[in-house]
């Protein structure tokens, strides 16, 4: 039988089933999940995968302590925020600590400033935030994201991780963000979502001469390659890009970064 696909968050463990499985088996299936996973308290079946402007999805309770609300450690953080309500991808733990660590390698002098487009519920501000201290640097973190209710759990974690120093939020769509700050960043990290708009073009707005690009795109190589040269149209020097883990079959995430000219 093959495995069934999961993520596990903290403690929920989110279990897909074929379409057809009869109920009495996914309950069957996620008890057994439950006693054999003994840090997980409460096991949710996934009915639909990520959608929407927001990437929220939807879960069925299966077995367990009923609740979506988890609670999860990765790169010495604790996250705490409802499944439903806010993306949140554990898969991304490796490619966040990744991230953070060239993020602090950039950081040489003080009062930078790091934006943070798509935040989520800030984890990506909080891993970079808490690399920083224990460096014994600093830099100035702008947290946004369009998700009310990820921004008020983005509160709770920045509270809970004790980086209230380092992260600020300013939430709200990200195209509007260079009417709401005069602010010019050091670094801007784009974990963007598999979307048609690059937001590139106002991630250059927010830019000046030297900022450093962190970019998310989707499909093959060559289509991430393309997209950047089309919305930078030159303002931008040489791209690294790597992969970044994969979203379906032959379907994968690139990481590219660039500085601004």
């Amino acid at each position: 039988m093959k495995k069934i696909p999961q993520d596990i968050v903290g403690n929920i463990a989110i279990l897909k089933f074929p379409k057809k499985t009869f109920w009495i088996i996914r309950k069957i299936k996620a008890n057994k999940f439950l006693k054999e996973n003994k840090t997980v308290t409460t096991v949710l079946e996934k009915t639909t995968g990520f959608s929407g402007e927001l990437r929220t999805l939807t879960t069925k309770y299966l077995a367990g302590i009923k609740t979506k609300q988890a609670t999860y450690k990765e790169n010495g953080c604790t996250f705490k925020f409802n499944v439903d309500e806010s993306y949140f991808s554990p898969r991304l733990s490796n490619e966040r600590k990744v991230i953070a660590d060239e993020v602090v390698n950039l950081v040489k002098k003080k009062h930078m400033k790091i934006l943070v487009m798509f935040a989520g519920i800030s984890p990506y501000p909080i891993v970079i935030a808490k690399k920083l201290k224990e460096a014994g640097k600093f830099a100035e973190i702008v947290s946004n994201e369009l998700n009310e209710v990820a921004n008020k759990e983005s509160v709770k974690n920045i509270t809970l991780n004790k980086v209230q120093n380092y992260v600020k939020l300013l939430n709200g769509d990200a195209k509007k963000l260079p009417s709401k700050t005069k602010d010019k960043f050091d670094i801007i990290l784009m974990p963007r979502p598999n979307l048609d708009d690059t937001f590139l073009k106002t991630a250059l707005k927010l830019s000046k001469r030297g900022t450093v690009i962190f970019y998310h795109g989707f499909g093959t190589k060559e289509e991430v390659l393309s997209e950047i040269k089309k919305d930078t149209r030159g303002k931008i020097g040489s791209v690294k890009i790597r992969k970044a883990g994969d979203i379906g079959a032959y379907k994968f995430r690139w990481q590219a970064s660039f500085g601004v000219r």
